[in-house]
This record gives structure tokens, C-alpha cells and sequence, in this order.
């Protein structure tokens, strides 16, 4: 094998040697334009295609854009000057739905075609082209989105009438979203946000989304303070639904004995805020009551003494002016204490948020499929196919059986999603897959590049073949003369029949049969030959 390598050089040159020089040039120079055709096709096919995403205003916005770009892995280029930033055309939707959400807006909606106009043009057409505008390009960079499959996009833009209360109103937008996939709400939001930006509005209060389904995934009308990133009650519900969803199929997917699984969820989410507040009071330590915290000790006692006269005579000018029963004296003591204490309280104040989980009001329904996979080849080796045809066959064990499921599957189901067992339902399918033969699955496109591959080889090979044709030189034959036959020898008559009678030409048939048909024409003809070359 190693000395046939090494003499393929050897023979190469002795093969190319055989050429003419103008046969090298040809060859040369065909096999240099293929490679060149090859090569541009290529670079052709395989070009980056960039669109203007902004013109910025200054270097630093053009900065703080390039460093988004960057943060998010978006290929980009700049112009000389560094004002003009060009994105590739796969990411023109990423790029503007990230700088919609930091509020830069995009050169996508800097329209010169559609405010200009001619004579006939009036500015309530322009503002309509310019609403249809906005409408197409926010459909487009929606559906941009790896998770979007279609977007409608209606608009409603203030009349810009000139007054001030025109000024200061904001445009409104409705989306519908057809997802393609996961559409979460907080993806809603973003593209809440690159609306807002887009539309010059300063808030998303004007903005609603919801999907072909009719559930609403973002509305700038709701209180966002206690949902964080989420939209509403109805995305709470749907974000908590998602992530029981996804931890019960993958414990299932986890077991290997479903192929196919899927989970809804109907969740119990209370969302009342409750404050609960406990006080608890217990005595200070080694005594049976609290802390003194206020004492009042009110003490009155009085004495008797002699007796005056009865009546008024011995009260004097400042006395009494009382009448004196009798002469007795009199004594009162009055007492009166009142004390407060203090034990020690413990205040507990318990904050339940909105959004809570009740487990045991809630389900969950899980239906599974099992496949099972057989071949065309394997039914045919198993005898299946004796006296029916595949497509027969497959008819009539089309039909999916009903498969009991395990009492663990519903402890993995309940264990994953903290719902009672008692609220989960699992049904289970052994659905048969057939699985045809398979054949050549040539694409279109490949089907070109083999014509395209073919058509180049052949031009090659044509080229090479004509610069290898030479004229073909046809050899005379040596004239005999008389002398030399006579010199030969005598013939021998058995060995003339022997002789093999040369296959006569189409010219000499064509003589032979005129002569034959017209024998005088024939014999004058020649008559005159004798005498050109004899006279």
C-alpha cells in the first residue's frame, strides 16, 4: 500500500506529461474557475446578513448599547464613527425587545417613508400609514421570539390635534400572542415593556396581552406590589400550576415507564392577606405576680371631742353652723389602697401573604402514554405479516389498552406536588407505535446541490476531454504497381476463393447500382474520363 502511495506522484506526472501545453492551460484554468465558483457560493450562502438596529446620538448611548448587546451574546458591528450599530438579521428581535426593556428606543421606528408623501396626501393618512406601520413592525419582532409562534398587534394612537390635552395622552395597545411553547408572565411583561418603549408611553398601564386561548398574560391595569414579576391573580395561578406540573412530570419521565406524560393541575391559591397577632402574659420570675407598675394608698381617720351645748349658741362667730345632736365625741378611719402590675406579654404578629396554596382543596390530573415500538422488518421477521400487508396490519392493532396504575406512582404523585392522594388522578394508555421502513428521504436541497456537484464535474470533465481530442491522421497506403504484383508470383485460384471480399462502401454501392441501371450513361461517362486524362 505504502509503495502504491508513493508511486501516485510518479504516475500523476507521467499522466500530465502526456498534455500539450495548451491542453494544461485548458485544464488549468477549468479546474480554477470551479474552485472559484465554489468558493463564492459559498460565501454567498454563508454571508452574515446585518440590519441597522440604532443610530445613536452620542458615543456613550452607543457604549451602553454595546454593552447590552454583549450581556445578551448579540453579534453586532458598528460604522467607522461608532454611531451607527447593525445587529445580525436572526437577532434584530432580540436586540430591540432587550433595548425596549431598558427604554432606548430603536432606529426600527424612525419612518421617513411614511410621513412623507405627495400632494395628495393628507395627515390623516399619513398618521393611519404610520399606525399600520407600527402594527407590522411590533408583529414582526414579537413573532421574533423563539417562543412566539403568531402576534396581532392593535393600536391606538392619540389624534395629534394640536392641543394640549393631545399632548399629554398616551397611546394604548392590545396583543394577542399565539405561544409556541412556554410563554411565561414574565415574558408577557418584557414584551409589555418593549411595546411601552416603542409607543413613546411612559408607563405600561395602557398595555394588555392575552393568547389564543383568551387567557390574559399581562395587564398594566393591576397592582404589581404583592405579584412581583408576575401579572395579576391569574399569572400567580399559572406560575404556581407550571412549577407543580413540571416537578410531577419529571418524577414521572424520571421512571422510565411512561413515554409521553401530561399534567394538569386545578390549585386552591388564596389571596387574602391575613395578619394574626397573639399575646401571651406569664409572671415575673419566683413570684406569683407581674412588676409593680402603679400604686394608690388613700388613708382618712378623724377623733371626737367635748360636746358644747346643744344647738347653735357654742359654735361661735367661726364655728360650725351645724346643729350638734348631743354633747357625745365621735372617730372614723377611712382606707382605701389600689395597685397595678405588669406581667411579662409576648406579642406575636403573624403575616400571611396573598397567593397561598391550600393543598388540601386542591387536584391534580396526570394522563400517561407508553408506547409500544414495532418495526415493519420486525413484524415481518416475527410472522405477523404472513397473508396481510403493513398497512392491514397496523389498521387493525391500532387500538391503545388501558394500563393499571401502581398505588407508588400516586405516593410520588402526592410526595411531589404536596396534594392528598385523594385529589390525584392518574390514567394510564399502552399505545402501540409503528414504526414503517425506511426509505431514501432525498431533500430538495440536496437534490440541487447533487444536480449543482454533477453540472460542475461534467463541465470538467467536457473541458478536459476536448483539450485531450487530437485529429485523428489517416494513414495511405502504398500504391502497388504493376511490377510488383507480376513480380509476386502466380495466384492460386483455390487460395483467391479463400480470399475474404472486403465489405463494399455506401459510395460503391451507390456507383455499383448506377451502373447497373443505367449501363450507356455508365460507359459514356467513363469514355470521357479517358479522354481528359489521355487527351
Amino acid at each position: 500500500m505504502v509503495e502504491r502511495l508513493k508511486q501516485l506522484p510518479q504516475k500523476f506526472l507521467e499522466w500530465w506529461n502526456k498534455f500539450e501545453p495548451k491542453q494544461k492551460t485548458i485544464i488549468v484554468s477549468a479546474v480554477l474557475g470551479v474552485v472559484v465558483a465554489l468558493v463564492v457560493l459559498v460565501t454567498l450562502l454563508t454571508r452574515p446578513v446585518y440590519e441597522t438596529l440604532v443610530v445613536c446620538e452620542s458615543t456613550k448611548e452607543s457604549s451602553q448599547i454595546i454593552e447590552l448587546l454583549e450581556g445578551d451574546n448579540i453579534t453586532y458591528k458598528t460604522s467607522d464613527d461608532g454611531y451607527q450599530i447593525s445587529v445580525l438579521k436572526s437577532q434584530v428581535a432580540q436586540a430591540n425587545l432587550l433595548l425596549g426593556a431598558n427604554n432606548i428606543p430603536t432606529a426600527s421606528y424612525d419612518l421617513s417613508n411614511v410621513t412623507g408623501g405627495g400632494l395628495s396626501t393628507t395627515e390623516s393618512d399619513k398618521q393611519r400609514s404610520y399606525k399600520l406601520y407600527l402594527e407590522k413592525q411590533m408583529e414582526s419582532h414579537i413573532e421574533g421570539l423563539a417562543n412566539v409562534k403568531n402576534a396581532t398587534v392593535q393600536l391606538d394612537l392619540p389624534s395629534d390635534n394640536g392641543t394640549l390635552i393631545a399632548t399629554k395622552e398616551e397611546s394604548s395597545a392590545a396583543i394577542m400572542i399565539e405561544p409556541d411553547g412556554e410563554f411565561t408572565a414574565e415574558n408577557a411583561e418584557n414584551v409589555a415593556k418593549f411595546v411601552k418603549t416603542a409607543l413613546g408611553n411612559s408607563s405600561i398601564a395602557n398595555i394588555t396581552i392575552i393568547d389564543n386561548e383568551g387567557q390574559l398574560l399581562f395587564s398594566g391595569d393591576e397592582d404589581y406590589s404583592i405579584t412581583g414579576a408576575a401579572t395579576g391573580q391569574q399569572a400567580v395561578k399559572q406560575n404556581a400550576e407550571n412549577i407543580i406540573q413540571g416537578n410531577i412530570k419529571k418524577v414521572l419521565l424520571g421512571t422510565n415507564e411512561f413515554d409521553m406524560i401530561e399534567v394538569s393541575s386545578k390549585l386552591d391559591l388564596d389571596f387574602s392577606v391575613t395578619e394574626k397577632t397573639s399575646h401571651l402574659y406569664t409572671p415575673a420570675d419566683d413570684q406569683s405576680q407581674g412588676v409593680l407598675s402603679s400604686e394608690d394608698i388613700y388613708n382618712s381617720e378623724s377623733q371626737g371631742s367635748t360636746a358644747g351645748v346643744p344647738g347653735t349658741d357654742s359654735n361661735g362667730e367661726d364655728g360650725t353652723t351645724y346643729v350638734i345632736q348631743d354633747n357625745q365625741s365621735s372617730s372614723s378611719t377611712v382606707t382605701e389602697e389600689s395597685r397595678k402590675y405588669l406581667p411579662n406579654e409576648e406579642v406575636t404578629k403573624t403575616t400571611i401573604p396573598a397567593g397561598l396554596i391550600k393543598y388540601a382543596t386542591s387536584s391534580v390530573s396526570v394522563a400517561a402514554i407508553k408506547y409500544k415500538a414495532l418495526k415493519e422488518e420486525d413484524a415481518k421477521t416475527q410472522g405477523l405479516l404472513d397473508g396481510v400487508t403493513w398497512d392491514e396490519y397496523k389498521l387493525a392493532n391500532q387500538q391503545r389498552t388501558r394500563i393499571d396504575v401502581d398505588e407508588s406512582m400516586i405516593d410520588l404523585v402526592s410526595n411531589a406536588s404536596g396534594i392528598p392522594k385523594e385529589s390525584i388522578t392518574i390514567i394510564a394508555y399502552e399505545e402501540p407505535l409503528f414504526i414503517d421502513k425506511e426509505g431514501t428521504s432525498v431533500e430538495v436541497g440536496d437534490i440541487i446541490q447533487i444536480i449543482l456537484i454533477i453540472a460542475i464535474l461534467g463541465l470538467l470533465a467536457f473541458v478536459i476531454l476536448r483539450g485531450m481530442k487530437t485529429e485523428k491522421v489517416e494513414e495511405v497506403e502504398e500504391e502497388l504497381s504493376v511490377e510488383s504484383l507480376l513480380q509476386s508470383g502466380p495466384v492460386n485460384p483455390a487460395e483467391v476463393d479463400s480470399i475474404e471480399v472486403e465489405e463494399k462502401s455506401e459510395t460503391r454501392k451507390v456507383v455499383d447500382k448506377f451502373v447497373d441501371e443505367n449501363p450507356e450513361a455508365a460507359a459514356a461517362l467513363l469514355r470521357n474520363w479517358l479522354n481528359e486524362d489521355w487527351g
